[in-house]
């Protein structure tokens, strides 16, 4: 399903036409429709202001689960490559949006380049998030004696970690790497015994704000462990990119 705007909108003039990621009912049975603007952000698209070009729903997948039970289709590469979503409020996560946006071609804003296509930036954002979960670990996991943490870091070659190693490199199937990931993090937070709201909020963004790193295809992902430290690394372009869960006693 595709969209024209009848007039010029501040974040609608990149395409002639926008595809409808998901459309559905509200309780009062009237019709929304989500719609990416040309920052990526997905919300809620008034029908007044758009002549809808081609009404074809044979590229979309119901899913009522995501809309409390309510009518609700979202299109099908956006549900295939958004295992996470819980409701269709979660589909506006631009780190998890990345990959999604550049295999549909779409033109990258000025404001997106710098911001979502910058590595520098993405990084700075991980280390940011990362200075408030160690903290938050910190107060929930003391120990007199013993203390975990998570790090991320960007290395050219992975000598000195296979110096440390206990026993060879795990391989992990990049195509579910995305779910090992998270369980990777979620493993941190305690995730099962001492499962929080909040925790979950921590493991879910760090999996997003990592996974928006790798916007082209990755060459390979392995777990690797020596005394101190669990890796999860991933390969890609002539880089590692390793998450680190480390303890010190």
């Amino acid at each position: 399903m595709r969209v024209r705007f009848k007039k010029d909108l501040p974040n609608y003039k990149n395409l002639d036409e926008y595809l409808v990621i998901g459309f559905g009912l509200y309780e009062s049975k009237a019709r929304f429709y989500l719609i990416a603007d040309d920052n990526f952000t997905v919300g809620y698209a008034m029908p007044k202001h758009f002549d809808i070009i081609d009404a074809a729903a044979d590229g979309y997948v119901r899913r009522d689960d995501l809309n409390s039970g309510m009518e609700f289709y979202l299109e099908s590469e956006m549900n295939h490559a958004r295992k996470d979503l819980r409701n269709y409020w979660d589909i506006n996560n631009p780190y998890e949006n990345v990959s999604y946006f550049a295999d549909k071609k779409y033109p990258v804003s000025i404001d997106y380049e710098k911001s979502m296509l910058n590595e520098n930036n993405k990084l700075s954002r991980i280390e940011g998030a990362l200075l408030f979960i160690d903290h938050y670990l910190y107060e929930k996991f003391w120990d007199a004696t013993y203390r975990e943490g998570l790090e991320f870091y960007k290395r050219n070659s992975l000598d000195d970690l296979l110096e440390k190693k206990l026993k060879e490199p795990a391989a992990i199937e990049v195509t579910d790497y995305k779910d090992q990931l998270l369980k990777f993090i979620e493993k941190s937070f305690g995730i099962g015994a001492h499962s929080t709201e909040k925790s979950d909020y921590y493991a879910r963004t760090l999996s997003g704000l990592i996974n928006a790193l790798f916007v082209k295809e990755i060459a390979s992902v392995q777990r690797l462990e020596s005394f101190y430290e669990d890796c999860f690394i991933i390969e890609y372009g002539d880089n590692y990119y390793i998450l680190s869960r480390y303890w010190i006693s």
